[in-house]
């Protein structure tokens, strides 16, 4: 409930402007959105949400707070559907920035690279809330017997769209406490992160470092599908560190001063620190937190992260770049700036792409995060 009063943060503002001119205490106002949102998102019948909200502020706000919040939201549910349509003032102008709820900045960059029937459809996907994502292990169990078991506890469960170990659910509580969870032969990881990990193609013997492990979600997938190859996590945090399951082959350090020979490793992974705009729909608060200058300073990191990274690298070897953003400062402008100071080539990261040198999801044309993989060969 709370991601989506703070998705739907900016229609709900202005739901409130048009009933009062008046400035609303910031407690009250989060009240007024969590309860604007289970109205208009929530199976929950409306007029029990106003019951309750309203006795639950008259306890701990007094009577004139009450019916402040009793008369709007009221009012409200007998507007809703004409507000919705775009009968004020202010959405009838066509305010895409209200209307779907996101930050003028984001919707007139997307308007200007996307034209606005791509832009409305992309921010349409972006607020649709997202099912959880599974990992299964093919190492332990099939695809289709982790569907069976899941089903005969009465966990549905389907085939996910590019990742072959990938499983949709709707509910993720009950996978918690299922023994395929409880083993590790199943994991949460989203579909998108999935690929990544795939566009390595580890092969045996293979030394492969992953640079930004984080809490080792990638890594934890690497060692699932490679046959005697050395892992490396690095990460510059040891809180992270410590989630990862890679004892022996763990390393603080910095990507950008690695604490490695040059030409170490077959392969590496960058999944590089982004702006984070393809993951909305999980984390609707990206949206209010990053400003259009942040795009440009992440692309210029990811530049030096790659730039430092690239003498770990062996001849022939392997890097594969991903970030979860769709932006081109993050994604196809960092690979060309790269050319100017390291000789590759690019090769298709997922066997399923044709004509392609790079995977970029774009949210309203796959249905899932927004994401960008590139797989350099070192000549």
């Amino acid at each position: 409930m709370a991601a989506g009063a703070i998705r739907w943060k900016s229609y709900f503002d202005w739901v409130i402007s048009v009933y009062t001119n008046r400035p609303v205490a910031k407690n009250l106002r989060y009240l007024l959105l969590l309860s604007l949102y289970q109205i208009s998102f929530m199976k929950k019948a409306p007029y029990h949400v106003v019951n309750e909200v309203v006795n639950y502020t008259k306890q701990e706000k007094g009577k004139g707070a009450a019916n402040f919040v009793n008369a709007l939201l009221r009012q409200y549910l007998r507007d809703r559907d004409a507000l919705k349509a775009g009968s004020g003032s202010r959405l009838a102008a066509g305010n895409l920035s209200i209307k779907h709820s996101f930050p003028e900045w984001i919707v007139e960059r997307w308007r200007k690279r996307f034209g606005t029937a791509q832009t409305i459809q992309l921010l349409s996907a972006l607020n649709k809330t997202p099912d959880f994502t599974l990992r299964v292990n093919q190492k332990k169990i099939s695809v289709g017997e982790a569907v069976r078991e899941l089903e005969e506890d009465g966990i549905k469960a389907t085939k996910g769209v590019f990742s072959p170990a990938a499983l949709h659910v709707e509910k993720l509580t009950p996978v918690l406490k299922h023994k395929l969870f409880k083993n590790n032969t199943i994991v949460v990881q989203d579909e998108m992160s999935q690929l990544v990990s795939l566009s390595l193609g580890p092969q045996t013997g293979d030394a492969i470092l992953d640079a930004c492990a984080g809490s080792g979600t990638k890594t934890h997938h690497i060692l699932d599908i490679t046959a005697h190859g050395s892992v490396v996590s690095m990460d510059n945090e040891v809180k992270r560190l410590k989630l990862v399951r890679n004892k022996g082959n763990l390393v603080l350090g910095s990507v950008l001063d690695p604490p490695f020979r040059e030409q170490s490793f077959d392969t590496i992974l960058v999944d590089a620190p982004c702006s984070s705009l393809g993951i909305i729909r999980k984390h609707p608060e990206i949206k209010w937190h990053k400003k259009e200058r942040d795009i440009s300073s992440y692309g210029d990191f990811q530049i030096k992260l790659l730039t430092a990274l690239w003498d770990l690298l062996k001849t022939g070897g392997r890097m594969v770049y991903s970030v979860c953003s769709f932006e081109p400062e993050e994604t196809v402008n960092v690979i060309e700036e790269l050319r100017g100071s390291a000789k590759f080539t690019l090769e298709k990261p997922l066997p399923f792409l044709f004509n392609k040198e790079y995977f970029l999801s774009l949210p309203h044309e796959t249905g899932m995060d927004g994401f960008f993989i590139a797989k350099l060969r070192k000549l």
